[in-house]
């Protein structure tokens, strides 16, 4: 009778050994475990910010788990720290990791010197981190075609309105006045350099009457009466 049981054991071993909790696990490498971290964590923030984790050391070898990896996120600033655990066997590991929030922004594709007006050429597009931008970045490129640069640019350094004005001292402006559906247009003198949103003093050359009209495009200014 043992016998009998035995032979049939050692025939249902395979089997059972197959959908035993043992046969399920996975073993992660510390450099898989890196990327899974940092697979998750671009879930957890835009598609567009870059991830950089930093690597879990090789000498930790391969790491086991039957179950579910699960994920937590320690802060929420640009230096995250990310909590790693596994139910069976239980352990944790913990991760650093740096988020770079960017955007699609104006950057210049050549050295442009200061004082030179901008010409469609002369731009492109690139992913643009936003920390390290110094002003305002510029998102279209043909908002700022004909813009004069304030102070030198390097190839490949992102554009800011700061860096321009839109309206420069001097610069023949066109002036619109807008009363509900009522628009006019005037040319003027605009008083001194601004860029876009800001508030210029800018002399009607009909009038010679000075008013305050808002930059909304390269020479170009408004007033809402």
């Amino acid at each position: 009778m043992y016998d009998n049981f035995f032979r049939r054991s050692g025939k249902l071993l395979p089997f059972l050994l197959l959908f035993s909790p043992l046969a399920l696990a996975e073993n992660y490498s510390p450099a898989q475990l890196t990327e899974l971290a940092r697979q998750w964590l671009q879930t957890q923030t835009s598609s567009s910010d870059k991830i950089e984790v930093t690597p879990l050391d090789s000498r930790l070898g391969l790491k086991n788990c039957s179950q579910e990896l699960q994920w937590k996120r320690i802060g929420n600033g640009q230096t995250s720290t990310l909590q790693l655990s596994c139910e069976s066997p239980r352990w944790q590991l913990y991760l650093s990791a740096k988020i770079a929030q960017t955007v699609l922004a104006v950057s210049s594709r050549q050295n442009i010197s200061a004082g030179s007006v901008i010409a469609a050429d002369m731009l492109e597009q690139a992913e643009t981190e936003v920390r390290l931008s110094r002003g305002a970045l510029v998102s279209d490129p043909a908002s700022i075609v004909g813009a004069r640069v304030k102070r030198s640019l390097s190839a490949g350094q992102a554009i800011t309105q700061q860096d321009l004005c839109l309206v420069c001292k001097g610069d023949l402006v066109t002036i619109v006045s807008s009363h509900g559906t009522l628009e006019v247009q005037t040319r003027g003198i605009a008083q001194q350099d601004a860029i876009l949103g800001q508030q210029v003093a800018v002399t009607n050359r009909q009038t010679q009457k000075t008013v305050f009209a808002e930059v909304v495009a390269v020479k170009k200014v408004a007033i809402k009466l």
